[in-house]
């Protein structure tokens, strides 16, 4: 799992940048952004295999909202993933 996950990032690495916005995102690119931080943040938590499993299942759907221009629900699944990742 922790595998997947590192694997994950890298891809998310090539794809996009660092940064977590704060409010919806405004393209595709802030959206993927979004995802990125979110799954760096949550490999540097150490967390248990079913919590990343969790996580990970999460970041695929924020990641289809994001590719479908579906910025609102992609940023209210990138609160449940911060929410996951935080307890």
């Amino acid at each position: 799992m922790i595998n997947r996950l590192a694997i994950f990032c890298a891809l998310g690495l090539a794809a996009a940048g660092t940064a977590i916005a704060a409010d919806d995102p405004k393209d595709t690119k802030s959206c993927m952004d979004s995802v990125f931080a979110l799954a760096k943040t949550a490999h540097k938590k150490k967390l248990s295999d079913d919590k990343l499993n969790q996580i990970e299942g999460l970041m695929t759907t924020m990641e289809d909202h994001c590719t479908s221009q579906d910025f609102a629900h992609a940023a209210k699944i990138g609160a449940e993933i911060t929410a996951a990742i935080d307890n």
